[in-house]
């Protein structure tokens, strides 16, 4: 680019040479370059979409249930409580701890739920039984606290929480 130019020589220069590079541009990028470009961005696409399943599938996902139960065999004949636990998600579960969630947001362990704790793979459950009157004995303190107990839990070796709700109307827990 000469070094003094005047207004309508710079005008045609930025004109011939935006018109150069559409014609080098042209020459380089064809149609087929396009389709391939656009198929490219198709399968990084494709790619992530699938990445973002795998990791979403691979979560752990636990439900917890509780439920009333009696007791029969090596369980005894009494009343019972019976805490489900089942893994529904695509990867083996280790529980580290089962116990009661209070109104306050502190935590009642099962003392005797803490022993053979189990790995669970997908799609398998298992439950823990509590007899009644242990539970009656677990829920005392908290009672006379006025707390109550709002949900069963289960921790799992990620550190993990999942709940189960207890009815507010439970017998055995919030007389």
């Amino acid at each position: 680019m000469p070094a003094i130019m005047q207004s309508g020589s710079v005008q045609s220069w930025l004109i011939s040479s935006f018109q150069h590079f559409l014609l080098f541009y042209n020459h380089i990028v064809t149609t087929s370059d396009w389709i391939t470009l656009g198929v490219g961005i198709f399968a990084s696409a494709v790619a992530i979409a699938a990445l973002v399943w795998n990791i979403i599938r691979e979560r752990h996902n636990i439900t917890v249930r509780v439920r009333y139960a009696y007791g029969s065999g090596s369980l005894g004949g009494g009343e019972m409580v019976a805490i489900e636990i089942i893994n529904n998600g695509h990867r083996p579960i280790h529980i580290q701890e089962i116990g009661f969630w209070l109104s306050d947001g502190s935590k009642l362990i099962n003392p005797g739920g803490q022993h053979d704790l189990v790995w669970l793979k997908d799609g398998d459950g298992t439950s823990w039984y509590i007899p009644k009157q242990e539970v009656v004995e677990m829920v005392k303190g908290a009672k006379e606290h006025g707390l109550r107990v709002v949900a069963a839990y289960v921790r799992d070796s990620t550190s993990r929480y999942c709940k189960g709700k207890i009815s507010k109307n439970s017998g055995w827990f919030n007389k």
